[in-house]
């Protein structure tokens, strides 16, 4: 390696480091905070660098915003994966695959309650920004792949009938109507599950997992 080579690949080095740690700071004050109420001098100071090297790497608020998105996702994807990966997942029917990803979504509620504040707080930044979809693609590619795993259990479980066959023709809608029921639940209850005193009545968890079962039991033949 050339004195040249090495000098980039330290820059270059650095670079990624910084970068992460702005990601890791906007990530804790967007999911703490909300997105609007933050500013480009606050993800400054808590990622521990100067606003004139902040703007260096993002020029808005909203371009740092999106791509913490895609980080948090892209972190997610790598605590996930592995977990369907391992006690022969693909050996299991369509619907026992569904039931580990309900499982995952209720992991994600207990483990990951930040994670599920900070996809609120950036879904309703984003339409109030009026940001477009063309500035949206990165992030949707992102989450593709989970859309993916999902959609094959479904399709699996059409085809060895462990799910009925009513659905056959209708998966985009079972996969949407599934995803954003269990999505919306887990973070109704990282943003406000104990607001009142009647939510100290049921466990967050007991809910999810319920919900899970009377999504499962709604699918079997």
């Amino acid at each position: 390696m050339t004195p040249a080579e090495k000098y980039t690949e330290e820059r270059d080095t650095i670079k990624a480091l910084r970068m992460n740690r702005i990601m890791e700071a906007a990530f804790k004050l967007f999911s703490e905070k909300g997105i609007d109420t933050i500013t480009m001098n606050d993800i400054a100071k808590k990622a521990e660098i100067g606003v004139a090297s902040l703007y260096r790497y993002y020029e808005t608020k909203e371009q740092i915003a999106i791509q913490t998105s895609i980080w948090a996702w892209e972190k997610q994807k790598d605590f996930i994966m592995p977990l369907l990966m391992e006690n022969d997942y693909e050996n299991h029917t369509g619907l026992e695959q569904l039931q580990k990803i309900i499982n995952l979504f209720i992991n994600l509620y207990e483990s990951q309650p930040d994670f599920l504040r900070y996809i609120y707080f950036f879904d309703s930044f984003i339409v109030r920004s009026k940001i477009g979809r063309e500035r949206l693609e990165d992030y949707e590619r992102t989450i593709e792949s989970t859309k993916t795993l999902i959609a094959a259990a479904i399709s699996k479980g059409i085809d060895d009938k462990t799910i009925n066959q009513k659905y056959k023709n209708s998966q985009d809608v079972l996969y949407f109507t599934l995803t954003h029921t269990l999505f919306a639940a887990a973070q109704k209850l990282s943003l406000s599950g104990n607001m009142l005193m009647m939510d100290n009545l049921v466990n967050g968890k007991k809910e999810l997992e319920l919900l899970g079962a009377l999504l499962l039991d709604s699918l079997k033949v």
